[in-house]
């Protein structure tokens, strides 16, 4: 069971009032007046170093960001546009004003740190349109490393039924700021391409989340969390250089959200930190989302996993049946073997049921191929302690899925199968509606499937899917997802596959708003059995440096069991985790390198990488508190190359102390890997 926060405290709330969206319970005080009209609301994080200020100019909610006396977000507008409705930008008075403290300490069942401090200091701002008499919250949450805001429609006479048409959140940021952003989009892969380095003012679009470093080092990232029965958040280029604002994906008939009664949105997010690691290690999303939902997490249980993926990327073997179909019995009892070597938890295999490849329309999620034994397979997983993961790639023809999830989940359990990977390649029909993978209706889809699978004591990994918004707090079986430019994209952005610096931007860009199924840990970086031409644009060092920079509670390790066999790196992988104590990122500078170490009980595992560019970095070791531990170095040889070379390893061990600072060579595309245990007398 996930245990309840064992410390919750609400300052200055109205007599019964419960803040919407809030973790606090309500407390009894006397309500803050509304101030005058000149006079700004100032909300303080719980150090002091940030500020929040609104105020209403002109009848807009408006909302400003400093940090330590210097302004990081100038004057943004805020409001919603309803249909039907006078625009909620406009006539806009400040009618009441309540504060809160949330002050908590949670534990994660799965994650980058055992536990997580929630403190904030909360203010909701009542509004009300004088013209029309609706009603208007702005919720702010202010964090030391960060803010949340989000809009709440409360209950009130006449709002009924409603529709969305447009949301009006600014973030009027420094133009000159250094970016890291993905293009806006609306198509299955928006998520899955090279993050773009610009300076912000040349930002048109974009995905969130958006990432930046202004001139005088302060690191931001634009994001949204709870993100529950709404659009997906992009951004647009404003009116005013440097000014970004939301742009909602739209529903197929181009309004945005159909509500019903009381609603909160979900939160507007900016992460801040002096350091990019100080983004990388923020809980900030997470602790703007609501607290576990499930009962019973005693079943959810994260670790590595193994399966026949890989191989079909390299087209060694198929989806499809005929004479080198990749899923048959005796192939996937060779993945379960070496599961069971690696200390992996489950495997996968894709193409295992029936109509799986070729057109993918007409799948069968229960009926597995004539040459797939599934009881035969599960038995013999069963047998080595390892389970199975289902993989349900429904191409996006969602409406059937959505019709047998029940009975195919239900089935799932009955037959003892814990976790799936669901797929939406190429397309999104919900309703017998083609529309984006990322509005309204498919965003409601996704959040059916998280329900019914934790109904069915089921752990997903969903493909094509939604972002990542901190939803993995509150519904825990919700593991992790792709959007993100991962270890397939080696395969089909031609020979040059993912360049070696995307691995050091995303950390600070795609990671900040959750796990991220990458697929980490092809050591025959070369290996290309049906000669396409490419290959994985790293060292073998570098991928096993991977399962320390990004995370993932369900990761895999993508190679090949006869890959693995054969190369020396696959040691560091035996029992590595996945889910982790604590997190630390030490030294990293976005799109050039990344050093972090993740600890979990008394061992930890360091990674570093590099760009494009052979880097030596010298890494201090405090972190280990004090006496003597056995660093076990897996890195680059020295006639390792990225381009000419990239396999061979050095593997060497040393004696190290909370005092040793490690010098690390990488070569350009390289990387080091460091499982550092105590030594025991």
């Amino acid at each position: 069971m996930v245990s309840q926060p064992n410390r919750r405290t609400v300052l200055g709330v109205t007599t019964g009032a419960v803040l919407a969206g809030a973790v606090t319970a309500p407390a009894t005080a006397s309500a803050e007046p509304a101030p005058a009209p000149e006079r700004p609301v100032l909300v303080h994080s719980p150090d002091g170093s940030l500020r929040v200020s609104v105020r209403v100019v002109d009848g807009r909610l408006r909302y400003d960001v400093t940090r330590r006396g210097r302004v990081l977000v100038n004057s943004s507008g805020l409001g919603l546009d309803l249909a039907g409705r006078p625009s909620l930008t406009g006539g806009l008075v400040l009618d009441s004003v309540e504060r809160g403290v949330i002050d908590e300490w949670w534990r994660p069942v799965w994650g980058t740190d055992a536990r997580v401090h929630n403190h904030a200091r909360e203010c909701v701002l009542r509004t009300v349109q004088r013209s029309s008499g609706l009603r208007l919250d702005l919720v702010v949450r202010v964090f030391d490393d960060g803010v949340g805001l989000r809009y709440r429609l409360p209950a009130q006479p006449g709002l009924g039924d409603y529709t969305v048409t447009a949301e009006r959140t600014e973030f009027t940021l420094p133009p000159d700021a250094t970016s890291w952003s993905l293009e806006a989009g609306t198509d299955w892969n928006a998520d899955e391409r090279h993050y773009r380095r610009a300076p912000l003012a040349d930002v048109r679009t974009a995905q969130t989340p958006l990432t930046l470093t202004t001139s005088d080092g302060q690191h931001v990232v634009v994001h949204e969390a709870a993100l529950v029965d709404y659009p997906s958040m992009t951004l647009a280029a404003g009116a005013g250089s440097g000014t970004l604002t939301s742009e909602l994906i739209s529903l197929p008939d181009g309004t945005k959200a159909r509500l019903s009664g009381e609603f909160s949105t979900p939160w507007r997010t900016l992460s801040i930190g002096d350091r990019p690691g100080d983004l990388a290690e923020s809980h900030l999303i997470e602790n703007l989302n609501e607290p576990c939902a499930l009962p019973d997490t005693s079943w959810i249980e994260p670790g590595t996993y193994v399966g026949v993926w890989w191989e079909l990327q390299r087209r060694h073997t198929t989806w499809t049946e005929g004479p080198r179909h990749g899923a048959t019995t005796e192939r996937v009892k060779h993945y379960i073997d070496l599961a069971e070597q690696a200390g992996a938890r489950s495997v996968l295999a894709e193409g295992w049921n029936t109509n799986a490849g070729g057109e993918w329309t007409g799948q069968d999620f229960l009926t597995p191929r004539p040459d797939f034994d599934l009881p035969e397979v599960l038995r013999y997983a069963r047998e080595k302690g390892i389970g199975f993961v289902a993989h349900n790639e429904t191409r996006g023809f969602v409406d059937y899925y959505e019709q047998n999830l029940e009975t195919i989940f239900a089935r799932y359990e009955e037959l003892g199968i814990r976790a799936i990977k669901t797929g939406y390649a190429t397309r999104f029909e919900l309703g017998g509606v083609n529309r984006s993978h990322y509005d309204q209706e498919a965003v409601r889809h996704y959040q059916r499937v998280i329900d019914t699978a934790a109904r069915h004591r089921i752990m997903i990994n969903a493909h094509e899917a939604i972002k990542p918004t901190g939803l993995g707090r509150t519904y825990p079986n919700m593991m992790t997802g792709e959007g993100v430019a991962g270890m397939e994209q080696h395969n089909y952005m031609g020979p040059e596959g993912n360049p070696p610096e995307q691995a050091t931007i995303l950390p600070f860009t795609r990671f900040i708003g959750g796990p991220a199924d990458y697929t980490p840990g092809v050591l025959n970086v070369t290996w290309d059995p049906a000669e396409l031409g490419t290959r994985v644009q790293t060292t073998s060092a570098a991928q096993l440096a991977l399962y320390s920079v990004f995370f993932s509670p369900l990761q895999m390790l993508a190679d090949t069991p006869e890959n693995y066999r054969e190369h020396p790196g696959f040691a560091y992988l035996h029992d590595i985790p996945a889910s982790w104590d604590e997190t630390r990122f030490l030294d990293c500078v976005i799109g050039d390198y990344t050093v972090a170490a993740r600890r979990k009980d008394d061992t930890w595992y360091l990674g570093a990488i590099t760009d494009e560019h052979d880097r030596t970095l010298r890494v201090p070791l405090r972190f280990l508190g004090p006496g003597r531990f056995r660093a076990e170095i897996h890195s680059d040889a020295a006639d390792t190359s990225w381009h000419d070379n990239p396999l061979p390893i050095d593997v060497r061990t040393r004696i190290v102390r909370g005092s040793t600072t490690l010098t690390l060579r990488l070569v350009a595309g390289g990387g080091t890997a460091i499982r550092i245990r105590p030594v025991r007398r």
